[in-house]
């Protein structure tokens, strides 16, 4: 999810296959596939783009990952143990150079790395592929979101809100940490429709405050 090539972007697929080395077939079933997810746009006779972003698939990619990630970080409080506690320094560490580095596309992969480690923990290698397939829209957000001033050290820091809370196995901590953590995307949203508002699709449509307050009435409910 490098953003290489942004939102409302021609696809040029010659290019792109001599980019890649792959024919042109192989080429086209990735594109359509893409289509399915909704991350490129097919219009006959006039060419490929890439998708503008669109509220109301980010909106249900983010209430897939609150309702598993709220409850698998409680789940993993409870198994914590040396090995997972390495694990997690270790992934900090690497964080932690490369936000200093602002290198954004491995911060990325780590701060999927993260997440993907305490799905693991707290339940299975297949809980974060059920979260990861929903969350296409909501993970290009996440992804402009980073070249922002201190953004990085802003996840860095609830990253280790996390982590701290569920090395104690404190689970009601690791979990009001991770809620502060998935709530940043709506300030993120708020900031970005404003700044690249070029990037979305039908923003006008969308009320961000009575889906905010969906999820909070959703959290109460459990």
């Amino acid at each position: 999810m490098t953003l290489v090539m942004p939102p409302g972007c021609l696809i040029n697929e010659r290019q792109l296959c001599e980019q890649l080395g792959v024919s042109r077939t192989p080429l086209r079933e990735a594109i359509l596939q893409l289509s399915v997810e909704n991350l490129v746009l097919v219009i006959p006779n006039s060419g490929t783009f890439v998708s503008r972003i669109n509220l109301q698939d980010v909106f249900d990619g983010q209430l897939v990952r609150d309702a598993l990630e709220m409850k698998v970080v409680r789940l993993a409080a409870a198994k914590m143990n040396t090995s997972a506690e390495r694990k997690l320094d270790f992934n900090l560490h690497q964080q932690t150079k490369l936000a200093e580095d602002l290198d954004y596309d491995g911060f990325y992969e780590l701060d999927e790395e993260f997440h993907s480690m305490i799905c693991d923990i707290g339940a299975s290698p297949g809980m974060w592929k059920i979260i990861n397939s929903a969350k296409a829209q909501l993970d290009r957000v996440r992804r402009l979101a980073f070249p922002a001033p201190s953004h990085l050290s802003v996840v860095l820091k609830e990253h280790t809100a996390i982590a701290t809370a569920l090395k104690i196995r404190a689970s009601d901590e690791a979990a009001a940490a991770m809620k502060v953590h998935l709530d940043r995307v709506f300030e993120t949203i708020r900031r970005l429709i404003v700044e690249q508002s070029d990037y979305f699709s039908s923003v006008s449509n969308v009320d961000l405050d009575r889906y905010e307050s969906f999820l909070r009435e959703a959290r109460r409910d459990e």
